[in-house]
């Protein structure tokens, strides 16, 4: 006798679509929004922000009867382009979005913002490997509490203001966790547990520290940061702005978004009377794991 089969009852199985999309993994965008906004500096026009250097002058001895000699500086200055215009931008014909059990310009909207504010991370990011004078730990090796030590002597010996700000690797973060220092109640005053159960460690010698996956390098290697003040700073000169038109004879939507911005790191100015020169002084580059 025949037997009713998969084979032969085929065609009243159903196929189920989620109801949701697997979107991509996106990571939290930390980096930039540390950085020191500039923005209202460069209102406007211009691409070019001048930032004019203004050194110490000289104490000298006056000797009776003899006048002072006037001391002039020829000072020098730090320039900053913002030239860094990124787009994002989709064709989406309409009847690929009617026929679609998804809202495709949607999710292409959220997939363009995340984007854009990645290109922003990652380019801030980039900034964090650039001291190579003010430099502890080692790459591909966990951090310590000296190194972290060194790091607040080398801000301090220069003058830096707290409080500080830092971003470490997940890996670098996770070295932290095992110093007790850093997470046991009798240090921080944490009687809830929470680098424990929540990884948190707070404030370390006046710098809060924060955790990127965007951290230059390359696995096993990465460099974070501490610094002071607006030693990074950032000038936004189009926020990202997404602009859309209905193609009559093409039948689809095209869609762009844009951003226009700059991520930068400044040279403070020497401390020394009448000298002329800059130098990397409120920043210390942290070398770890990623």
């Amino acid at each position: 006798m025949p037997n009713v089969t998969a084979t032969t009852a085929d065609l009243f199985f159903s196929e189920i679509w989620s109801p949701e999309l697997n979107r991509a993994v996106e990571f939290k965008l930390v980096i930039m929004a540390l950085f020191a906004d500039w923005t209202g500096r460069m209102k406007g026009e211009g691409d070019v922000f001048h930032l004019p250097n203004r050194h110490n002058l000289t104490a000298n001895t006056k000797s009776a009867g003899t006048d002072a000699t006037p001391e002039a500086i020829t000072e020098t200055q730090q320039n900053f382009t913002v030239s860094t215009h990124q787009i994002v931008a989709q064709e989406i014909e309409d009847f690929a979005e009617v026929m679609s059990k998804y809202d495709i310009r949607n999710e292409y909207t959220l997939a363009a913002a995340y984007a854009l504010g990645r290109a922003q991370d990652v380019a801030a990011a980039a900034l964090l490997d650039d001291n190579t004078t003010q430099t502890v730990g080692t790459l591909n090796v966990e951090m310590t509490d000296d190194n972290f030590i060194r790091a607040w002597q080398y801000l301090q010996d220069s003058s830096g203001m707290p409080p500080y700000k830092g971003v470490v690797s997940p890996a670098c973060w996770g070295g932290l966790l095992k110093i007790e220092k850093f997470t046991q109640q009798l240090y921080n005053g944490d009687t809830q547990g929470r680098a424990v159960h929540d990884a948190q460690i707070g404030r370390i010698y006046q710098a809060t520290m924060h955790v990127s996956n965007l951290t230059v390098g390359t696995a096993p290697s990465s460099s974070g940061s501490m610094w002071a003040g607006d030693h990074f700073f950032k000038i936004i000169k189009k926020a990202p702005k997404q602009d859309a038109w209905f193609s009559p004879l093409a039948k689809s939507w095209v869609v762009a978004t844009d951003q226009i911005f700059g991520a930068y790191e400044k040279q403070e100015a020497d401390e020394a009377a009448a000298v002329t020169t800059d130098n990397l002084l409120h920043s210390v580059r942290l070398q770890s794991l990623k």
